[in-house]
């Protein structure tokens, strides 16, 4: 194909190169840029929906992430305390997905699976250590001003694509707004090398805990267990990092005679914002570069990769089929709306329902968990909206 048929992507992870990965499979040849100088592998989305491994399952590396990751069918809301559950079971989905689980697996095993089938193919090129600093485009294509380990150049494509995450240089170029907010409290995250499933009754992978005045979440993967929990009050989330302070928490949880093995420690701010819109001519957003929402149900990294199929459906129907440009702009359209209308709304929901304190209002989440995890009907239409599988359903209604 000509250079001018080339698309760029701004970012190497997982919404990169998922982009990356259907557009060569439709043959389209592709250029990413990625400002690390190794793909990053970091502690931050570890949860595979349903929907999610549909929509990667004709791209082949669904078998990779089976092989490293845990499949959970069951999970839970817990009252770590008491032991009361209110468990949802994915078997219900059976009938709607070839994957009816959770995969618990980190993010960086996708890319690294993506990056392993696309290291020969002639169509995909990866520069690391670089980045987009700034992009005009005209009606012929795009020009990407970037930076690497030999200075300034110019790169030339069809369309770019930015997944180059909240800072996103692809947005600034398209003169777009990021409207929202911060939430008011670090999440800090740890990763630990111990065998709780075996040690504390009841425990599923995914668990949503409750203590008497607090909370937190325990989520296994393949080599360690990912807990999360919220500073103190009055503690900086730099106290709550402190070792002797994160074995607390850690002992609080499950008390043991000897320190945890912590492998990671990490804090973030949460977002709740989203972009004017998706796509401003040539140019065009997917994952955290267009929306950011809270992490709580494991929405933010899944629906990236649904916009990356999305958008690449729609890119290779223009490129390879001559169809209207107006398709990024039903792209748009289409993918904004979920994030805005479904996936910020549903996250936001999760992250006060899980940090919810008072007596009543906790009373009333649990009576509510009890009815939707005792009611079949109701846990199936609960687990469609959670899983992500309603989304793309909804999605494709929207013209």
């Amino acid at each position: 194909m000509a250079e001018i048929d080339r698309v760029l992507i701004a970012g190497a992870g997982p919404v990169g190169l998922s982009c990356a990965l259907f557009l060569t499979r439709s043959g389209i040849p592709v250029s990413v840029f990625e400002a690390e100088n190794e793909l990053p592998e970091d502690m931050r989305a570890s949860t595979f929906h349903p929907a999610t491994l549909d929509v990667l399952e004709d791209a082949e590396v669904v078998a990779d992430l089976l092989a490293d990751g845990l499949k959970c069918r069951r999970w839970q809301y817990r009252n770590h305390e008491t032991g009361e559950c209110a468990v949802f079971d994915m078997d219900v989905l059976r009938e709607r997905t070839s994957h009816p689980y959770r995969l618990q697996c980190e993010q960086f095993r996708l890319t690294r699976a993506i990056y392993s089938r696309l290291g020969d193919n002639s169509l995909f090129e990866l520069q690391f250590g670089t980045r987009v600093t700034h992009v005009t485009q005209s009606d012929g294509g795009v020009k990407a001003e970037v930076e690497g380990p030999d200075g300034q150049r110019t790169a030339r494509g069809s369309y770019i694509i930015g997944a180059d995450g909240a800072t996103s240089r692809v947005r600034k170029a398209m003169g777009l707004d990021f409207r929202g907010e911060a939430y008011p409290v670090t999440s800090l995250t740890v990763a630990v090398r111990y065998p709780f499933d075996k040690q504390i009754e009841g425990l599923l992978s995914v668990n949503y805990c409750w203590t008497r005045d607090s909370h937190f979440s325990m989520m296994q993967l393949k080599d360690v267990w990912r807990v999360g929990f919220s500073p103190k009050p009055g503690q900086s989330h730099q106290e709550a990092l402190q070792p002797g302070q994160v074995q607390a928490r850690l002992q609080e949880i499950h008390p043991t005679e000897d320190p945890y093995e912590i492998v990671h420690a990490g804090a973030y701010t949460i977002h709740r914002r989203i972009a004017d819109s998706f796509r401003s001519g040539r140019m065009v957003l997917a994952g955290d570069a267009a929306h950011l929402n809270s992490p709580s149900g494991g929405l933010g990294m899944n629906s990236g990769i649904h916009d990356a199929r999305n958008l690449c459906d729609k890119l290779g129907a223009i490129i390879l089929e001559d169809a209207d440009e107006s398709l990024l702009d039903r792209y748009s359209r289409q993918r904004r709306s979920i994030a805005l209308d479904e996936v910020q709304v549903r996250s936001d929901r999760n992250y006060r329902r899980h940090r919810v304190k008072g007596r009543r209002e906790r009373a009333e989440v649990w009576d509510e968990l009890q009815r939707l995890t005792g009611d079949r009907r109701l846990m199936t239409d609960f687990l469609m909206e959670s899983s992500m599988l309603r989304s793309l359903e909804k999605a494709d209604l929207i013209e």
